[in-house]
């Protein structure tokens, strides 16, 4: 306090908000020692395009840079040409599996723009498979719908348990990624956030 008095040009100054993410220590958008972590993730997806699939989980203690390592990887794939689907578990959402239909709603729109051709694969492919449960998936996930067009029935079995409609929504997203996995030339990677939630 004494050295504010002393000097409050120095350290009582006018900071323009604007510039305020420029003050303090900054390491740019580099990872730093996570060289073996961000290879092994890559690895892991290299070996996913030969054998189809592949786990990888990313674990450690809060503020270790988890988030930041996945981000890095997510645009390093992207730079390769994968498609890099994510979600965030919260503790204070209710909705059962809402990180996953919040990721794949992204990723309807997200397809719905940029790629029309594989937005009609697999619209063709749900309709196939799904039928009458489509409309389950374009609750959870209703940026789907964009996909879908209008020729396809929305209504909603109403006659379901709790239980019944949540092991009716992981069925249905174990089979929308078979389709978009089998729509797409290119990997496809799915990131979780938090899951401890």
């Amino acid at each position: 306090l004494k050295l504010m008095i002393d000097s409050p040009n120095v350290y009582l100054q006018d900071i323009d908000l604007a510039e305020a993410t420029n003050v303090g220590l900054q390491f740019g958008s580099s990872l730093h020692g996570r060289e073996a972590e961000m290879q092994a993730l890559k690895e892991s997806c290299q070996r996913s395009i030969s054998t189809g699939c592949e786990v990888a989980m990313i674990c450690g203690t809060s503020g270790i840079g988890k988030s930041k390592l996945s981000e890095e990887f997510a645009r390093s794939a992207k730079e390769s040409g994968s498609i890099f689907i994510s979600g965030r578990f919260d503790k204070l959402q209710s909705q059962p599996l809402h990180a996953i239909s919040s990721a794949f709603d992204k990723y309807c729109a997200w397809l719905s723009v940029n790629d029309r051709s594989t937005a009609e694969k697999i619209a063709t492919a749900l309709k196939e498979y799904l039928g009458e449960d489509l409309a389950s998936l374009v609750t959870a996930m209703p940026k789907l719908a964009n996909i879908l067009g209008d020729d396809f029935d929305s209504i909603e079995n109403e006659n379901d348990t709790a239980m019944d409609s949540q092991k009716r929504l992981r069925y249905l997203f174990c089979v929308f990624t078979g389709v978009i996995s089998s729509c797409h030339a290119t990997p496809l990677i799915f990131f979780l956030d938090d899951c401890q939630w």
